[in-house]
């Protein structure tokens, strides 16, 4: 390693060591599946490479550490495991196999648009990457308005666990916890890093493939569900190009003056899609989840894939998916949790729908338009509780919890019952029963293989510690009308949302059952300490929803008998829904933060290369640390503004923190309590602390000094 400016030798070596996992992926699939077309082996192939990289790895640091021999070794595995694929497994194939060049035809010319509109919305996240990640300048490393915040975090993770090679890893910025944080987003860039590639450049190389992977599986997504590319390529804007109506807060023509556009290119968090102030938090997807948020970035681009093949396994009969979406979905709990509960809902409700279905009942000749009752249920539930929340002030979270507790136990109890009724109550269908088993079986028996050793080793450990699961209706709502609060946040997608609803077909009733019930269930359950976080379901929800509303939208338009009205319709309607987001984006792209100083890249360097791997220091708790982001090195008074959403803040030690800048001739043994190596004074501890310098001088040596930090060593 050539610390976190890497080289270019580095650089290269982790990339092509990114790059043979991307190949084995696509080979692995194009074995496996022969018969599939190129989009989907470049897809799946594509996200199982990035999986592989993810766990193979990890499970070969389990004995060697997160170390170069634990990556050699697991190179040497999938090479081996290729080697024998091919030599020992031959699929058969037919005539009407797929051929290279009517697949790239298909692809290229059927799809140009969405690979048009898809191109350049890659080439603007590229451009937001760049600039938004450790770029250098003149007065050291900037940062954009979306990742001055979750960035440095997420470097601390990479760092730590490249530099220490300890694993399982611990917190760097709380080294006596285990990270039970989804960690393997972070993991495949301290691979990169390991063979010596610049920090910022294994940050990102990744993230390029991943973002590809969402915006081609929601595609993949619409497709399915909609066979038509006109109606799949207005859901992917709608999704990708999210926005309410918050632009209306900036159009302001009174004297005295509220918000205005250039408030919007030049506030912090003043944006049309996240605008608290007026409880604007439908944040856009690309600037506020994708980009910042590296664990709901590669979440999704493994989720998106899982659902397109469970999709295609149900609509299609393509049985043989079943498989490796249940691989897929079980690999990510350590990569996104929260991605692996939505599939875990929504897999789990078409199940009971496949079950229902599967015994036969009387006609329901009355029961003609199921969206709307399922509509209509699921708004009274949600009036009711808000009238209830209102009356008791706050509905306790305790209660909200219990009764999310209680209709999950009932669902189970159903889902039984229906297993019952449809194996054993009369004499089984043989056929019935091998179609389940080789069906949902083959998919929740790969799923629990998978992921139950992951949430038993991490997952619950931290829930456990840490107040992650509680009730809490509504929880993004600070104060509207629940109604107005999602017609003012969603926008203009609702006025085709409800009708699509109402006369939805019955196969779309059942996937919106699923997505429906992934919704309650966020409305009503925190999932983690930051409500925000519930966000990442209520996205998936609008995949869906976003599908539903873009076919229904398109046949209206189709029935318009003017071209010019139908121009006219589609126009205002995508103008509507997406210029909020147009202006988030806009905004992000001239944001400009420095994150890390000049004095702090030097100091920063000279820890990297003077102290050891595992050396803890002390600093103040700023959440711009570059000793914990830049240098890989543990540091005792971690940012709150991470930990308490970890649910590991243990602010009773802030005394003592205070207490050794402030009296370090008394301090020894808190130094020696948490194992305090080095002591940082910058212009961040001395507007904390009243550090008392002269004393700590006169106590350590000081080993740097740029005018602007100090170091002092312990020596105990």
């Amino acid at each position: 390693m050539n610390g976190f400016y890497g080289s270019v030798n580095g650089n290269i070596i982790g990339t092509l060591y990114f790059l043979m996992f991307q190949c084995a992926g696509f080979l692995y699939i194009r074995r496996l599946f022969p018969q599939k077309e190129l989009v989907f082996r470049l897809l799946v192939g594509s996200v199982l490479g990035s999986v592989l990289l993810q766990w193979i790895p990890a499970l070969f640091a389990l004995f060697f550490d997160f170390s170069l021999t634990a990556h050699v070794a697991a190179l040497i595995f999938i090479a081996v495991s290729l080697l024998l694929l091919y030599t020992l497994y031959h699929p058969v194939t037919t005539a009407s196999s797929p051929v290279l060049h009517k697949d790239c035809r298909q692809l290229f010319f059927e799809n140009y648009a969405f690979l048009l509109l898809a191109g350049i919305t890659f080439v603007l996240f590229c451009v937001l990457l760049f600039t938004h990640t450790l770029l250098p300048q003149e007065d050291g490393l900037h940062v954009g308005q979306c990742t001055y915040g979750d960035l440095q975090m997420h470097l601390g993770i990479i760092t730590s666990i490249a530099d220490q090679q300890i694993f399982p890893p611990y917190y760097s910025i709380s080294p006596r916890d285990r990270l039970c944080y989804p960690f393997l987003c972070d993991s495949i860039s301290a691979s990169i890093y390991l063979f010596g590639a610049s920090l910022r450049y294994a940050y990102m190389l990744p993230m390029y493939f991943a973002f590809l992977q969402v915006l081609a599986g929601f595609y993949a997504i619409a497709d399915t569900l909609l066979h038509d590319r006109a109606k799949s390529l207005t859901a992917w804007i709608l999704f990708f190009y999210n926005g309410g109506l918050g632009f209306m807060y900036f159009i302001d023509f009174s004297s005295e003056g509220g918000y205005r556009i250039r408030d919007i290119f030049t506030g912090y968090y003043t944006t049309p899609t996240n605008l608290i102030t007026r409880n604007i938090r439908w944040v856009n997807v690309i600037v506020d989840m994708l980009l910042p948020q590296r664990a709901t970035l590669f979440g999704y681009a493994v989720l998106f894939c899982a659902l397109w093949l469970l999709l295609r396994a149900i609509r299609n009969g393509e049985k043989d998916l079943f498989l490796p979406s249940g691989i897929l979905a079980g690999a990510l709990p350590m990569i996104h949790t929260h991605s692996f509960v939505a599939i875990v809902i929504l897999s789990a409700c078409w199940m009971l729908l496949w079950l229902y279905r599967a015994i036969p009942h009387a006609s329901a000749s009355g029961q003609t338009h199921p969206g709307a009752i399922l509509l209509g249920i699921f708004t009274l539930c949600m009036l009711f509780f808000e009238i209830m929340n209102k009356s008791a002030a706050v509905i306790a979270p305790a209660l909200l919890f219990r009764f999310g507790i209680i209709i999950a136990a009932m669902l189970v109890l159903y889902g039984l019952s229906l297993f019952y009724r449809c194996f054993f109550k009369k004499k089984t269908d043989s056929y019935t029963l091998r179609e389940f088993l080789t069906t949902w079986g083959i998919f929740f028996a790969v799923v629990l293989l998978l992921a139950v050793p992951q949430l038993l080793e991490w997952t619950f450990r931290q829930t456990a510690q840490g107040s992650f699961l509680s009730g809490h209706f509504n929880w993004g709502n600070q104060g509207d009308e629940y109604l107005w609060f999602y017609l003012k946040n969603w926008g203009a997608i609702l006025a085709l949302f409800v009708p699509a609803m109402i006369h939805c077909k019955k196969e779309d009733f059942d996937v919106m059952s699923g997505a429906c019930l992934l919704w309650f269930v966020a409305e009503i359950i925190s999932f983690s300490p930051n409500t925000y976080d519930n966000n990442k379901f209520l996205y998936v929800t609008y995949v869906f929803v976003c599908c539903l509303s873009a076919g229904y939208g398109i046949d209206l338009l189709r029935s318009l008998k003017k071209s010019s009205s139908r121009i006219l319709c589609l126009v205002g309607m995508m103008l509507l829904c997406t210029v909020s987001a147009v202006l988030s984006l806009g905004r992000e792209l001239v944001s400009d933060y420095t994150a890390y100083s000049n004095a702090q890249v030097e100091a920063a360097t000279f820890v990297e290369e003077n102290t050891p791997a595992t050396s803890c220091f002390l600093t103040n708790g700023r959440h711009v640390n570059e000793i914990s982001a830049l240098a890989g090195r543990n540091v005792v008074n971690g940012a709150g503004t991470f930990l308490a959403f970890h649910g590991l803040y243990h602010s009773e030690n802030l005394a003592d923190f205070k207490s050794i800048y402030e009296d370090p001739l008394n301090a020894a043994p808190l130094l020696v309590s948490y194992g305090i190596d080095y002591i940082e004074v910058s212009s961040w501890e001395r507007a904390d602390y009243a550090v008392d310098e002269a004393a700590l001088s006169s106590l350590y040596p000081c080993i740097f000094d740029n005018g602007e930090i100090q170091i002092y060593q312990v020596t105990r």
